[in-house]
């Protein structure tokens, strides 16, 4: 639970500083993509999946640091890091 909590707490304060960068449309959303492109990945779909991929995208760390808690060893890191850097580069 450790990660968990951790990554929990931490999605917060992120999500603020990526809509502080945001600028409100006249920024830069590159911290946006970089931070959380599960997010991201709903301005490509319909507006009804929206508000479904901008939970997902909250709800990423949290699953992340449940994943590390849950399989602790570095072949769980190593697959959390290549699924995000492979959603990164596929927005």
């Amino acid at each position: 639970m450790k990660y968990t909590l951790i990554f929990s707490l931490l999605t917060i304060p992120l999500a603020f500083l990526v809509i502080f960068f945001g600028g409100g449309g006249h920024g830069s959303y590159l911290p946006f993509l970089i931070l959380f492109p599960v997010g991201i990945v709903g301005i490509f779909v319909s507006e009804v999946l929206k508000t479904l991929f901008f939970i997902l995208g909250l709800l990423q760390f949290p699953v992340y640091g449940f994943l590390l808690d849950r399989f602790q060893n570095k072949k769980t890191i190593f697959l959390i890091s290549l699924f995000h850097l492979l959603i990164i580069f596929f927005v």
